[in-house]
């Protein structure tokens, strides 16, 4: 069935800036970066690039001759593979029609190598923007201080052998400048998330001393994992304000912030995922896990039917001159005027004048047409049924990006079989950089808010890790809206808190050395004193 275009489109600024589409997260960062570095305005348009510049031998060439630079030639193909796989990110790889996507996100000029056509952000990077300039802080300007380390390259600077190579690579490549235009005009929906964000990159860069590459592992790992929250969360919050005809209150004076011991207490739309720590998924916790994330993704159509709805709302808001703010769009449900019944009559006649040459219409869109709905009801029902599928498949790719889906940085994993759904799952790297979070102590000093580490509880870390991330991998407290655990999952939840234990063991942070309580818990990797953590 044919709609209008207008009526069909999903993205939008002003309710997420995302394109739903399987994106790489490594491209979003280069991307971000360029936001970063032009202070979220868009770049001027250049000139289109040579097509010899998405080939690796033309860099490695001109790499190999700058000053400074000593072994290339006599180690040809070990250089080579180096920058393959260490320094550029490529397409098509070991294909004939290889080519440069970009350089690996080492730094703020990576965006310099970057070919546009195949290093394409589908605007995720505008919505990690959006996070950190209105989440509050001052984690954008840090991260981006952190990010320009090396620009101006003095010998005995602390850089790892990547982050040299890339600053060398754009060392004569001209940069792009600001145009003025703004890229996020307009602040997230959901503050609160945006908030937590800030204070989760704050206290990882306070981890300044650890090698480049591991740092932006733990970077790209914190900025995926929000994003999918912050989508996840949106959903609930967006078909909230639709259900109650208005914006929540809470929601207008966001009482979430990072620093808090329970972060999202007073958030109205809670996001919990049930989480196995274990390897088999045929466990009686990895069931509980693969019920709760197919739970979580047949949400996604939840999603789709409020964003078409917001976009319906904020258009006839537009068209009317009235107030096009998305808090007080949903309000406009709670008594519809005559006026906003007959413009959404029109708008529905106007698709039906676009399907007149078809004989019939199908039978399950003419039930909706039949079911003697409101105007505004009835359109979105009926561009739901249209559109819903393709969203839900690219929704879905989305999903799995940002939780990066069977990565030691993901939270999510899949088997190739039927039997083995997608569950909740903390890999490996991702509870690494969850634990390097949790032993951070915020410390007030007259130079401002530093962090230095202490052990903590393993009791405790599962605690924070429940109420800030919302991963629940111990009983603890029955969240609001949550069915009571039963024997059985209490059981598989003692089971599961074992594996936890374990998988601490094996990356390094835990000893049970006693049965004592005070005894069992995870000591920091790295010790930071606070002011040894000051920039």
């Amino acid at each position: 069935m044919k709609l209008r275009k207008q009526d069909q489109e999903f993205r939008n600024p002003r309710i997420f800036y995302a394109d739903p589409k399987n994106v790489d997260l490594d491209r979003v960062l280069v991307v971000l970066f360029l936001w970063l570095k032009t202070n979220g305005m868009r770049p001027a348009t250049t000139g289109r690039q040579k097509k010899e510049f998405e080939k690796v031998d033309v860099h490695f060439k001109r790499l190999a001759t700058l000053p400074g630079v000593s072994g290339f030639t006599e180690n040809e193909e070990i250089a080579r593979q180096w920058l393959e796989t260490d320094v550029f990110d490529l397409v098509n790889r070991g294909r004939p029609t290889e080519a440069i996507a970009s350089l690996r996100p080492l730094h703020l000029d990576a965006h310099k190598i970057r070919v546009a056509k195949h290093c394409r952000d589908y605007n995720f990077a505008d919505a990690l923007y959006a996070m950190l300039e209105h989440g509050e802080g001052r984690a954008h300007k840090e991260l981006k201080a952190y990010l320009e380390q090396g620009r101006s390259y003095q010998p005995g600077a602390k850089l790892d052998l990547e982050t040299l190579a890339v600053l060398k690579l754009v060392e004569k490549i001209t940069d792009t400048f600001p145009s003025g235009e703004k890229i996020t005009p307009y602040p997230p929906l959901c503050r609160g998330q945006s908030r937590v964000l800030c204070d989760d990159i704050e206290r990882i860069l306070s981890y300044k001393d650890v090698p480049r590459p591991v740092m932006i592992d733990y970077l790209r790992t914190i900025l995926g994992l929000h994003l999918g929250i912050y989508t996840l969360r949106l959903g609930r919050q967006l078909s909230g304000w639709i259900k109650d005809c208005g914006s929540h209150p809470t929601c207008r004076s966001c009482p979430v912030y990072g620093n808090k011991a329970d972060p999202f207490a007073e958030c109205p739309y809670p996001v919990t995922f049930t989480t196995d720590m274990g390897g088999d998924y045929r466990s009686r916790m990895a069931q509980l896990a693969q019920e709760d994330a197919a739970s979580e993704y047949a949400r996604l159509g939840d999603l789709i039917k409020a964003v078409f709805s917001m976009n319906q709302l904020l258009r006839y808001a537009r068209e009317e001159r009235i107030t096009d703010d998305p808090f007080d769009a949903p309000s406009l449900l709670a008594n519809p005027t005559p006026a906003f019944e007959a413009d959404f009559k029109a708008v529905l006649k106007q698709i039906r004048n676009l399907n007149e040459e078809d004989e019939s219409l199908p039978p399950e869109v003419q039930a909706i047409f039949d079911a003697g709905m409101s105007s505004f009801d009835t359109l979105i029902e009926l561009v739901t049924h249209v559109r819903q599928a393709h969203h839900i498949k690219y929704l879905v790719q989305m999903i799995d990006k940002l939780f990066q889906k069977n990565s030691p940085f993901g939270a999510l994993v899949q088997g190739k079989s039927r039997a083995n759904p997608r569950r909740w799952h903390l890999g490996g790297r991702t509870l690494e950089v969850l634990v390097q979070l949790a032993v951070l102590k915020a410390k007030d000093t007259p130079t401002g808010r530093q962090f230095e580490t202490e052990p903590i509880l393993v009791e405790d870390f599962l605690t924070w890790v429940e109420r800030r991330y919302g991963f629940v991998i111990a009983p603890g407290v029955t969240p609001a809206g949550r069915k009571p655990v039963s024997l059985d999952e209490h059981r598989a939840f003692r089971e599961n808190v074992r594996a936890f234990k374990d998988r601490l063991r094996e990356i390094g942070f835990y000893d049970d050395l006693s049965d004592a309580y005070n005894a069992q818990t995870i000591r920091p990797r790295y010790e930071l004193r606070a002011e040894e953590s000051a920039s």
